[in-house]
């Protein structure tokens, strides 16, 4: 089972790195006592960086994301913005590992990310209950009754069906040419 929520971060000359890591603790982060603490996976959706409304006309906006990879740490530009141009920028970035470390890399911003931060518990819940409640309805001589059922797609059905499509060839239709026309 997930929980998501909404995540956001801005980016500016004054603010101009942040790391998403939802297990650091920090003053102000997350503690014991807070009930969303540790509490299972974290994943992390970036869908959209948005230039703020005081940003530069003609102004080139940098962000860089830095991750871990599958065999090592990569980082890589996410977003180029331009004030009184392209203001804003779509995006679908899934980090399913923290740390992310979140930077400005070029322009003053400021930049606004958003998207979803998700927290799943790693346990499907009800789905242990289905399955103890579906064995307890078969008993014994249900499973001996399935037993009896061939397998579907067996090699022996496959060899079957190929033999007789060979002993019942179908009649072919002779095609007209242009000279019996």
């Amino acid at each position: 089972m997930t929980e998501d929520y909404f995540w956001g971060l801005t980016l500016s000359k004054d603010h101009s790195s942040e790391i998403w890591d939802p297990d650091m603790k920090s003053p102000g982060g997350p503690d014991a006592n807070d009930s969303h603490a540790l509490r299972g996976e974290h994943t992390l959706v970036v869908k959209q960086a948005v230039l703020g409304p005081k940003c530069t006309d003609g102004e080139v906006n940098v962000v860089q994301a830095e991750a871990m990879g599958y065999k090592s740490d990569i980082k890589f530009p996410i977003a180029v913005l331009k004030g009184g141009s392209q203001s804003q920028a779509v995006l679908d970035l899934l980090f399913p590992d923290p740390p992310v470390t979140f930077k400005l890399i070029q322009g003053n911003g400021p930049v606004h990310l958003l998207g979803n931060h998700s927290v799943g518990s790693g346990e499907m819940v009800g789905e242990d209950d289905e399955d103890d409640e579906l064995e307890d309805e078969l008993d014994e001589e249900d499973m001996d009754d399935l037993e009896d059922i061939p397998e579907r797609n067996s090699i022996d059905e496959k060899k079957r069906k190929l033999q007789q499509a060979t002993n019942s060839k179908p009649k072919s239709k002779k095609a007209k040419t242009e000279d019996e026309k």
